[in-house]
C-alpha cells in the first residue's frame, strides 16, 4: 500500500488512487493557498470523499517555509493556531491523530536554534492555548534528519518525516538510526494525472499521525428531525477552543460569531456536515456550525 502526499484536490482522482493502491494521503493547512497551487489546502469535502473511500489523511501546515527568514516564535504561534482551528473547526480532524509542519530546506545548526526552534515553540503554545492546555494533535516536522533530532532534543515534536534528499543534513543517519515516522521517497512522481510524492513508514509500524474522518458523523445522510413544535434539539459545543458560526453551511462562507465550549444552542437541522443554529431559541436562524462538534444535551 502506497503513500503519498500532493498539493493537489483528490477527489476527482480518488477511484484510480484507491485502485493503485494508496492507503493514505497527506495533504495540507495553511492560511491561504497560492496561484501556483491554488487547492493546496484540504478542505472538508475532499476531506469526508478520501474518508468515505477507506483512505487515511494526514496532513502537514506549510506556507512557504523554505527559508530561514519564515520562522520565528510569532509565526509559530500564528500558524499553530490556524491548524488547529483548522484541523478542528473546518475538517472535524481527530483528537490524537498528528499536524506536521515543514521545514523545507537544510537548515544549518544556527539557523534551527535560532529561528525553527523558537517557530515550533509558539506552535506548541498555540496547541496548548487552543486546546484548553491539553493539546488535542500530536506536532510534527518535515525537514532534514537534523533538524528533526534537535527539535526532539528539546522536547518541541512527537513525529518525523524526513524530506526526499538525502543530502541535507542527518538525514541519512536519522534513516540508519530508525528516526523517523514517515519517509519521503526521491524522486517526485505522477499518480493518476497528479503530482505526488511516494512516502513509506517506519518499518516497526510506529503511528504516524493519519486519521480518517467518522463521515457517519460529519455528514448525516439525513436531516436531523425538527420536532414538530419547530424548537429543534439541544446541543452543546464540544470544541474546547469553541466553535465558529458562519453565514452559511460551509467553509467557503464568511465567520460571523463564534459559540463557546459548553454553550447550548439550538439545532434546527444539519445538511453537508453543517447545523443550523438557534442561539437564542426564539425560532431564528444565526448562522451554521460545524455538526461534528455538537452534541445532544
Amino acid at each position: 500500500m502506497s503513500i503519498i502526499d500532493t498539493p493537489f484536490n483528490t477527489e476527482s482522482r480518488i477511484a484510480c488512487l484507491k485502485t493503485s493502491g494508496v492507503s493514505t494521503i497527506i495533504r495540507y493547512y495553511n492560511f491561504s493557498n497560492s496561484s501556483v497551487f491554488p487547492q493546496k489546502r484540504l478542505e472538508l469535502a475532499e476531506a469526508e470523499v478520501i474518508s468515505k473511500n477507506g483512505i487515511q489523511i494526514a496532513v502537514v501546515f506549510q506556507q512557504r517555509q523554505n527559508s530561514a527568514a519564515d520562522f520565528s516564535d510569532g509565526n509559530g504561534f500564528a500558524a499553530g493556531r490556524a491548524a488547529v482551528r483548522h484541523g478542528q473547526h473546518n475538517i472535524g480532524q481527530p483528537t490524537g491523530s498528528g499536524i506536521y509542519f515543514s521545514v523545507d530546506f537544510d537548515a544549518s545548526t544556527s539557523e534551527i536554534n535560532n529561528s525553527i526552534i523558537p517557530y515550533f515553540q509558539g506552535v506548541r503554545r498555540a496547541f496548548s492555548q487552543e486546546s484548553g492546555g491539553d493539546p488535542a494533535y500530536k506536532i510534527g516536522v518535515y525537514g532534514s534528519g537534523r533538524t528533526a533530532s534537535l527539535l526532539r532534543q528539546r522536547g518541541l515534536i512527537e513525529l518525523t518525516w524526513l524530506a526526499m534528499s538525502r543530502g541535507f543534513a542527518g538525514t541519512r543517519d536519522a534513516l540508519d538510526a530508525g528516526e523517523f515516522n514517515l519517509n519521503q521517497l526521491p524522486p517526485d512522481s505522477k499518480l493518476c494525472g497528479i503530482g505526488c510524492d511516494f512516502n513509506e513508514p517506519n518499518p516497526d509500524g510506529r503511528d504516524f499521525g493519519a486519521f480518517t474522518l467518522d463521515v457517519e458523523a460529519v455528514t448525516p445522510t439525513t436531516p436531523v428531525v425538527v420536532p414538530a413544535n419547530g424548537n429543534g434539539h439541544l446541543q452543546r459545543v464540544i470544541a474546547r477552543s469553541g466553535l465558529r458560526l458562519r453565514e452559511g453551511p460551509g467553509t467557503q462562507f464568511d465567520i460571523i460569531g463564534g459559540l463557546q465550549f459548553g454553550q447550548v444552542v439550538t439545532v434546527v437541522s444539519v445538511t453537508d456536515g453543517f447545523a443550523r443554529i438557534d442561539v437564542q431559541g426564539d425560532g431564528q436562524i444565526d448562522g451554521f456550525a460545524s455538526a461534528a462538534f455538537l452534541e445532544p444535551v
